[in-house]
């Protein structure tokens, strides 16, 4: 994410925590609060993982190593 301000870098400096005894933490949408490395900008109540699981993302050169060997 980047800032509205100065187009620099948004880090996260703070997650919502999950309510205590949650059950379904995976549907669960928190919210995070990041603040821009350059300007200071905070921008707060920012989505966070929206309750998405993550996309696996296979390493290409592993592949391509075991073809070649093969």
């Amino acid at each position: 994410m980047f800032c509205k301000e100065c187009n620099g870098i948004l880090d996260v400096i703070r997650i919502e925590e999950y309510p205590e005894g949650f059950k379904d933490i995976i549907g669960y949408k928190r919210l995070c609060d990041v603040q821009c490395l350059s300007c200071g900008n905070i921008y707060y109540s920012q989505p966070y993982d929206w309750g998405k699981s993550v996309n696996e993302v296979r390493n290409l050169n592993i592949a391509k190593k075991r073809r070649s060997n093969n």
